[in-house]
């Protein structure tokens, strides 16, 4: 079987313009030094909230997965969660703790298309978004926050979207069986320098890089049997 190759790339927030120019210095990567092959994107989720233009990230993708099909995969973060809770589930609270944390941000982005707040179909979109996707042949895990190191896989969404705990981050102290032999990939936790992580010989790689921080967009392109390669926006 074809092992697969993968790009991730970590949370976007908002960041339409350096989203588009990863893809193009992917598509450029990929021709000169990867044959053309055919790459799995994989985007770690938080793809709104805080940056200029949410709404069209959102349309961005829902239109790349129609084109690219299985080959493009979208994981549901965090900020995506507060959005369809305070949007649907009609909660004052909820709603004020979204546009506090980078929810004013993506309203604007869609009253200046002449909408009143992010529309059904984004919505739907959005909540059907897996948390998690994991190529067991590979050795892969890709989330947006982390993983349970004890419990993995039977974690929950809300433990993939939000967590931070520190034994997840020491990877000396995951004890589930699962996670023998398999690489991590998330985001959800700006790096301190705006570097991609990674971590104890590779079984931990985190590529928020603080996009919307005064970091850069990265992109981290795995092809089986070598280092990572790096790209930013």
């Amino acid at each position: 079987m074809t092992q697969r190759i993968y790009c991730a790339i970590g949370d976007i927030h908002g960041e339409l313009d350096r989203l588009k120019d990863l893809h193009d210095q992917l598509g450029f990567h990929v021709r000169k030094y990867l044959r053309d092959a055919d790459v799995t994107l994989v985007h770690l989720g938080d793809l709104i909230d805080r940056g200029q233009d949410s709404c069209g990230v959102v349309d961005y993708l829902i239109d790349l997965e129609a084109r690219m099909g299985p080959r493009a995969v979208t994981l549901r973060g965090n900020h995506e969660q507060m959005m369809i809770e305070a949007v649907r589930e009609q909660n004052a609270e909820s709603r004020s703790h979204w546009l506090e944390w980078g929810g004013e941000e993506t309203m604007d982005s869609y009253r200046r298309r002449g909408l009143d707040g992010p529309p059904d179909h984004h919505l739907d979109w959005l909540q059907s978004l897996p948390t998690l996707h994991h190529d067991t042949e590979q050795g892969l895990v890709f989330v947006h926050a982390g993983v349970d190191p004890h419990n993995f896989p039977d974690c929950g969404e809300r433990v993939q979207m939000w967590t931070r705990r520190k034994d997840f981050f020491d990877a000396r102290c995951w004890t589930s069986p699962d996670l023998v032999g398999q690489t991590v990939v998330h985001g959800h936790s700006p790096t301190e320098d705006n570097e991609p992580d990674v971590a104890h010989g590779g079984r931990r790689i985190n590529v928020d890089t603080g996009a919307v921080y005064g970091g850069q967009l990265t992109a981290a392109i795995l092809v089986p049997g070598k280092a990572p390669t790096f790209l930013h926006s």
